[in-house]
């Protein structure tokens, strides 16, 4: 049997390389195992499906309100005559918008352009020289942007009544005890709260009273 004879130098360098191989097979054995871990994917956390919000109290989704709105008949000197709907705090110069707006034979001296829109309202543009037809001058009805404001003059027709939820400003004024800051309060409050409902929720307005209701509680409705 050979025997071999290791001198310092080799007993040295055979201990160092071992030392080498098994550092060396630790790192391949981390690696690996570094590797599989990065390698799974990472779990998202669950996400719900988003519910439809509902009403409370309610089992239907919710719904948004639509604004309230009117219809209104535009008749006379307008390009496309016709019935319309309209917002409901139009003003009448926007149903004749609608309408296509006033033709060349327009009198818009006789309309009030500014006055507010009411449902079912009728608006009369009439021709110039012409006498609005009596049909949209009845005193009873609510005063249309056709009609004459001289129409609802208390000093020519005693018995006519003025309609507080479709008059404007100067028509108001014409009532005993109403001037023009009461007829504009009066205005004011209607597009803000809506139509009276009766004579006496008059009394909300600013600025009037039970004895200033009382002045003119005949000569008005809100019909």
């Amino acid at each position: 049997m050979v025997r071999i004879e290791w001198t310092l130098r080799e007993k040295v360098l055979a201990v160092a390389l071992g030392v080498c191989m098994v550092l060396l097979a630790f790192s391949f054995l981390g690696d690996d195992g570094n590797s599989a871990e990065q390698a799974e994917p990472s779990l998202q956390p669950y996400q719900p499906l988003a519910k439809e919000k509902k009403v409370s109290g309610s089992g239907s989704p919710a719904i948004s309100k639509k604004a309230p709105r009117l219809i209104v008949d535009v008749k006379g000197a307008v390009n496309n005559p016709g019935i319309y709907e309209l917002a409901a705090t139009a003003r009448v110069y926007e149903a004749i918008q609608k309408a296509g707006g006033a033709n060349q034979s327009a009198d818009l001296n006789q309309v009030n352009l500014a006055q507010p829109l009411a449902d079912g309202m009728v608006i009369y543009v009439p021709k110039k020289g012409e006498t609005v037809p009596d049909i949209y001058r009845t005193a009873k009805a609510s005063p249309t942007a056709g009609q004459d404001i001289d129409s609802f003059d208390k000093s020519k027709n005693p018995s006519a009544k003025i309609n507080v939820n479709t008059a404007t400003v100067q028509e108001l004024q014409q009532l005993n005890g109403v001037g023009p800051s009461k007829a504009e309060a009066i205005v004011r409050y209607r597009e803000e709260h809506g139509k009276f409902q009766s004579v006496d929720n008059l009394t909300d307005v600013p600025g009037i009273g039970e004895k200033t209701l009382a002045k003119f509680r005949d000569q008005i409705t809100v019909e």
